[in-house]
């Protein structure tokens, strides 16, 4: 694939390059990220990642979950997730889809029941070790699609021959559906952090407060806390100050806006407080981290 980094972890819905083959590949550059982490997200899509380099730890809706170099984690469609590098420089290779195309290949081979873990959404995530050979594979199937260039003849057969590859070993290595039954009240604030997550994704150009922020799952403050506390591991004002500040540091490296300008875009109200913040979560200035990220 292209060396590309493209911050697309906190798009809920993520822009395909193909509209028709709707399969995106990232490299994920944990460092860019203040702290290495980047906060609480979900999205429609499946996402498969390899650390290339360094160590992670992925949270899927607060469950945790360690990734050595070499090794991969599975995170189902719609689980709420985060991650942050365990050793500096830490690189990843993602692969997000829409489960869709796998439903409707198996669909039409009439193999449908091996979409079971697509539309239930369960397990919510596995970490992939080459341990057994089932994962060996799969991890293969991974660098592979890493290493070949997007300009390759017939690159989307090339894509959709490795992810077969993937899921049909992937299958052998996910536990089995278990018979209990899901906890519904898990299930119920995992859906709240949604709708929070979604309200703050839309709407952090302006004022928020945590009223406006429990409002949007119709749940008391208390409420709101909890989830947060559980699911991002952070306050709900932490999680809005990371969220603009992310996508400061961004609009910093991909546009030529001034740092007023960027301060108001991202639903800060004044420099002062915007470049204090800055600075306490990426340790310089704006204007010192725009100039040492594109030289480097």
């Amino acid at each position: 694939m292209d060396s590309i980094v493209i911050n697309h972890k906190m798009m809920e819905e993520l822009a395909h390059p193909n509209q028709m083959f709707p399969i995106s590949e990232f490299i994920d550059h944990f460092d860019t990220f203040a702290d290495g982490s980047f906060p609480s997200h979900w999205h429609h899509e499946l996402e498969l990642q390899i650390v290339l380099k360094g160590s992670a730890e992925y949270q899927v809706n607060g469950t945790p979950y360690v990734v050595e170099e070499g090794c991969a984690i599975y995170i189902a469609p719609e689980a709420i997730h985060l991650a942050r590098e365990l050793s500096g420089g830490t690189i990843g290779y993602d692969i997000v889809l829409l489960p869709q195309i796998l439903i409707n290949l198996m669909r039409s081979a009439n193999c449908e029941n091996y979409t079971l873990p697509l539309t239930t959404r369960r397990p919510e995530a596995l970490v992939i070790t080459p341990e057994r050979k089932e994962g060996h594979r799969i991890l293969e199937y991974m660098r592979r699609m890493y290493y070949t260039e997007s300009t390759h003849f017939t690159y989307e057969l090339f894509l959709l021959e490795n992810l077969i590859g993937i899921w049909r070993n992937l299958l052998s290595i996910l536990p089995k559906p278990s018979k209990d039954p899901e906890d519904s009240g898990k299930l119920l604030r995992e859906q709240r952090m949604k709708d929070m997550l979604d309200y703050i994704h839309q709407n952090y150009i302006q004022p928020i407060t945590i009223q406006d922020v429990a409002g949007a799952a119709n749940i008391s403050k208390s409420e709101c806390f909890r989830c947060f506390s559980e699911l991002s591991k952070m306050t709900p004002v932490e999680y809005v100050n990371k969220f603009r500040l992310l996508q400061a540091s961004q609009l910093l490296l991909t546009t030529e806006k001034s740092m007023s300008d960027i301060c108001f875009m991202t639903g800060f109200n004044n420099t002062s407080y915007f470049s204090k913040k800055f600075k306490d979560q990426y340790g310089v200035s704006p204007k010192t981290y725009r100039t040492k990220k594109r030289n480097e």
